[in-house]
């Protein structure tokens, strides 16, 4: 089985959620990093995580985030791990517009 280190970085996440991972039909992933900063000088970001299975069920991974202005949250860290079966996928959310960014570390194994 084939095994290949992956990155994705997904800018300016706000109000509306977004699908920050999608892992394809065929592949099976495991994330061993996410990161959430909070590009805001002055608001305060309060973040969701929402994790997608592959019959489309969403579920809270975390909630309620709090992200200073200018800081960042660590939420998959540390040893870690979250498996994600084909079709999976990660979803976000900020009660902030345009304030987040994610960048995720998962190995893609197909």
């Amino acid at each position: 089985m084939p095994t290949v280190f992956k990155n994705e970085v997904v800018t300016g996440v706000g109000k509306t959620p977004v699908d920050i991972l999608q892992i394809i039909a065929g592949v099976r992933a495991t994330i061993v990093g996410l990161n959430l900063a909070n590009t805001s000088d002055y608001d305060m970001a309060v973040v969701n995580v929402y994790v997608i299975d592959e019959s489309s069920t969403v579920a809270n991974y975390a909630r309620q985030i709090p992200i200073p202005p200018g800081s960042s949250a660590k939420v998959i860290t540390n040893g870690e791990r979250l498996i994600l079966p084909e079709t999976a996928g990660l979803r976000l959310e900020c009660d902030t517009d345009d304030c987040i960014d994610a960048s995720i570390s998962y190995v893609e194994i197909s």
